[in-house]
């Protein structure tokens, strides 16, 4: 089970919606559902190449109490940041929720909205 006082982070649910823009693309907007405790720590020693350059890939692990808005389309929001959902895995045995989520290059888009 997990206690409270291990939830010292406020991560907010951002939960997609696909919609037809205006010439026909599908454009997904993600809506603030939920915010939630968890404890958010960050993935050390995550690395990937790029032309024999090293840099880290702002993979973060999250663990919250399960809950039925988030599923594996949604994104997190924490500390000013958008996340991907990675991986995502529901454990029937201490009621809790664990993810690995890398963080999105909104570049020009802040809102976080795609076309797809």
């Amino acid at each position: 089970m997990l206690s409270a006082g291990k939830l010292a982070d406020r991560v907010t649910i951002l939960v997609p919606s696909t919609n037809q823009g205006n010439f026909g693309e599908q454009v997904t907007t993600w809506t603030e559902a939920r915010t939630v405790w968890a404890n958010v720590v960050f993935q050390r020693g995550v690395h990937a190449l790029t032309a024999g350059e090293g840099w880290l890939t702002g993979s973060i692990a999250v663990t919250m109490r399960d809950n039925k808005t988030i599923h594996d389309r949604c994104r997190l929001k924490w500390d000013g940041k958008t996340y991907l959902i990675e991986s995502f895995n529901r454990s029937g045995r201490d009621g809790s929720i664990a993810i690995v989520a890398t963080k999105v290059d909104e570049g020009n888009n802040p809102a976080g909205n795609e076309a797809t």
